[in-house]
């Protein structure tokens, strides 16, 4: 895993990670409420703040309740603004700290059954005279969380519940985490309740090397590697499945607020910055395996490719 998302989510862990005693409650509010043209069929989006966290909420008309929410981003970026879009779209930008002159600029568009993120980096003409496009990609972390999602967050049963409703897929197929190899948390003691089991883990694909990592690392490896880039979970009836997909991340993780993070990369990675697209999508749909690998290899053919 890069290193960024490392120091990120780590630096994060003190919010992330339960701990004991009360803490204040968060501060909330709305940003943008979209309108959906076609309710009965589409998700609907909106943007809503959690202290210093910016989301986008998708409600999926396919399962009733639905809510989940991507943070965009968990990344050295600051929110700018975000506008509707046509179809019930939303378009956001944010402002790279290393690089004030660049913006990332995310159009989120529901789909039947799917919503899809797509983002480029830009030049603000308002900074843009005289400016460079940045060399390095930025590294875009977005933090799916389905803590608002009823009938898959986790509680009010304990985290490793969870966790077993989660997968991957694995060259046998779809393989629940719990049946994963899953290392202890490096960070933590080994009698520690969270790396008992642990509640945190880090996969590569089956193309990869199974990295190594530091005592300070806010989650280790598994020697168990994915053979698709799609990382979900299992709502607790068993009726439907939600899930995260693209086709050229390099790590994908399950973590701490009842999230999950399919590292995206820069694509093509061999083409000048402003050619490059980061692209995720996310899945709602009946629980069948099958069906969403269809569903993915359509959308994302090179999802189980190196």
């Amino acid at each position: 895993m890069r290193l960024p998302l490392l120091l990120v989510v780590a630096a994060s862990l003190a919010f992330a990670a339960p701990r004991a005693g009360a803490a204040a409650a968060p501060k909330e509010r709305t940003v943008l409420s979209t309108t959906n043209p076609d309710p009965k069929r589409l998700p609907t989006l909106g943007i809503w703040q959690r202290d210093n966290q910016t989301l986008v909420s998708a409600s999926f008309p396919e399962v009733p309740g639905f809510t989940c929410d991507s943070w965009c981003y968990e990344s050295t970026m600051t929110f700018v603004d975000a506008k509707p879009g046509p179809g019930g779209s939303i378009v956001m930008r944010h402002r790279l700290d290393d690089a004030p002159q660049a913006l990332v600029v995310t159009h989120v568009t529901p789909e039947r059954g799917a919503v899809d993120f797509t983002a480029r980096v830009q030049l603000d003409p308002e900074r843009a005279s005289g400016a460079a496009m940045p060399q390095d990609p930025p590294f875009v972390n977005m933090c799916w969380q389905l803590t608002r999602a009823e009938g898959f967050r986790s509680a009010p049963d304990p985290y490793p519940a969870f966790v077993k409703r989660c997968f991957i897929f694995t060259p046998g197929g779809r393989t629940f985490l719990d049946q994963t190899t899953r290392r202890p948390i490096p960070v933590r003691k080994a009698d520690d309740p969270y790396n008992n089991p642990p509640w945190v883990q880090m996969y590569v694909g089956t193309w990869q090397q199974v990295p190594a990592t530091q005592s300070t690392a806010w989650a280790d490896y598994s020697p168990d590697r994915y053979s698709s880039r799609v990382i979900g979970t299992v709502s607790r009836d068993g009726k439907w499945l939600a899930a995260l997909a693209n086709d050229s991340a390099s790590t994908m993780a399950q973590a701490w607020h009842d999230c999950m993070h399919n590292n995206a990369n820069w694509s093509p990675a061999d083409a000048p910055m402003e050619r490059r697209t980061w692209h995720v999508k996310l899945y709602v749909m009946r629980n069948s395996p099958d069906a969403l690998l269809r569903r993915v290899r359509k959308d994302l053919p090179r999802t189980g490719e190196p």
